[in-house]
């Protein structure tokens, strides 16, 4: 699906004001942000989005169904103590959709369910994810907000003045070497 269009800076600045609420000090002294609790004990709260781990198809590590209103992780991936940096990033993820696209497909949903007449289903729009600019495709949006909750800039900044290379990073916030220089290339910095 198409979601609306947003700018990395808008999405940084939506998973930021989620760190300030929730974990404010790791703006100060960069550290992971707790992405388990928040899954576990902050998003319903603040999405109504149900939280649940269970054993999902192979090459499945996640979804968020707007439609159930519900976040699942992989039971195997939480239980794979070598994958723990990309089971972080896959919840942040999730958290992403949950946070941001829940809500909007819902609102589409129900849009088109008024706009149709009662005896034709409603239903959005599938597109190829290669015909979906950047700017408009929930995946991009979801994995960009968990770049920004994970590894604020700010932090990423304060990590790197403080003389930490691109392993002692990845330790750092507990994410993948590749996840930090995702993060790392979103603000033009190398190391």
């Amino acid at each position: 699906m198409i979601a609306n269009p947003r700018s990395g800076r808008e999405l940084e600045r939506l998973a930021l004001k989620i760190v300030k609420v929730f974990q404010p000090e790791i703006l100060a002294e960069p550290g992971p942000f707790d992405i388990e609790r928040f899954f576990d004990c902050e998003l319903e709260a603040i999405t109504k989005v149900k939280t649940d781990y269970r054993a999902l198809p192979n090459g499945i590590h996640g979804y968020t169904d707007s439609a159930t209103m519900e976040s699942v992780i992989s039971t195997e991936l939480m239980e794979d103590v070598s994958q723990l940096f990309f089971a972080r990033s896959t919840m942040s993820h999730e958290v992403g959709h949950a946070v941001i696209h829940v809500p909007e497909f819902r609102l589409k949903k129900a849009i088109l369910t008024s706009i149709h007449n009662a005896q034709h289903d409603a239903t959005l729009r599938m597109h190829r994810e290669s015909d979906v600019p950047v700017f408009k495709n929930p995946e991009w949006q979801a994995w960009r907000f968990a770049g920004a909750l994970l590894v604020p800039e700010v932090s990423i900044k304060e990590a790197i003045k403080r003389g930490n290379g691109l392993r002692e990073l990845s330790r750092l916030f507990r994410v993948n070497p590749a996840f930090v220089k995702t993060r790392l290339r979103a603000f033009k910095i190398e190391l």
